[in-house]
């Protein structure tokens, strides 16, 4: 059963003092995000998020940060909402970042994975929460 909290994650790679994260294009909207997706049973946030990478991209990853980036979702969103009861109107969503080795795979969710600076990043996510965790992110990397 979905866990009524969603999680997304910005893994992100150095090369030649160059920062990239990876975000993925939606199958079912065409928008792009970063690794998302929510927790099953008795998951805790982070477990998700590792999860999440690995069932989305094939990656997994070290280093793993819990950013104090975060906002509350309608759980009408949701597949699975109705189990959740009724005194629970939004559900968090925990953001993560992780340094992890380039290479992906394209899971069923994705038309595209990408690798890119965090200003293209930006300048391509759709929702406000995954370029809040990732202005964050970016903070927290020293070059």
């Amino acid at each position: 059963m979905r866990a009524p909290f969603q999680v997304i994650v910005l893994p992100y790679y150095v090369t030649d003092g160059e920062l990239k994260f990876l975000i993925g294009k939606r199958s079912d909207g065409g928008y792009w995000q970063a690794i998302s997706g929510g927790g099953e049973d008795k998951e805790e946030p982070l477990e998700a998020a590792k999860r999440e990478l690995y069932e989305e991209a094939s990656l997994e990853g070290d280093h793993w940060i819990q950013l104090q980036s975060m906002c509350m979702l309608p759980k009408i969103y949701y597949i699975g909402h109705e189990n959740w009861g009724n005194g629970t109107f939004v559900i968090p969503e925990y953001s993560f970042m992780v340094k992890a080795q380039p290479g992906e795979a394209v899971s069923a969710e994705h038309t595209e994975l990408k690798w890119c600076s965090a200003i293209e990043a930006e300048s391509l996510l759709a929702y406000d929460s995954n370029k809040i965790a990732l202005w964050e992110a970016t903070q927290r990397i020293h070059l």
